[in-house]
């Protein structure tokens, strides 16, 4: 399975590759849609559904998607939730989101409901968009805004 996602319109697909007998290969469309449209934060799969943010220029907000059929868990603008686009990284079975605007959300990845377990905002914040990943690295969090990088201790206590 190939799963590939891009902003400005272009949406969402899952292709299935099959080989043939002669050793071919081809792809088979599962599904395509336009209900995830992830801009540049990635997407990261966790028990069979994919969490990203969705939306070009015009904004986003974290969305949830069934890997194998493309149908929508969930999604924060349309529950008056909405968030700002941003990027992903997983560890310790937790989501950390970094916004754009430079907020950092802790979340439970749950196919059923967004669930937020915490957040802050990072300081000395420049008015450039923040669309570095979060980086996560021997109980560290490492965040960047443009030339300055930020590190916070998550180790459990």
């Amino acid at each position: 399975m190939v799963f590939a996602s891009s902003a400005y319109g272009a949406g969402c697909g899952l292709v299935k590759l099959i080989q043939d007998a002669d050793g071919s290969v081809k792809a088979e469309e599962v599904y395509a849609t336009a209900d995830m449209q992830n801009h540049h934060g990635g997407m990261i799969l966790v028990d069979g559904y994919l969490y990203g943010a969705s939306g070009g220029n015009e904004g986003g907000a974290l969305a949830c998607l069934d890997f194998k059929t493309g149908k929508v868990m969930w999604d924060q603008r349309q529950s008056g939730q909405r968030r700002a686009k941003g990027s992903l990284a997983l560890a310790d079975g937790l989501l950390y989101y970094r916004m754009e605007d430079g907020a950092v959300a802790l979340i439970e990845p749950n196919p059923k409901q967004y669930v937020e377990h915490g957040r802050f905002t990072q300081p000395d914040r420049t008015r450039l968009p923040a669309w570095s990943h979060p980086v996560i690295a021997n109980g560290r969090l490492y965040i960047r805004d443009q030339d300055t990088l930020f590190c916070y201790d998550i180790k459990a206590k």
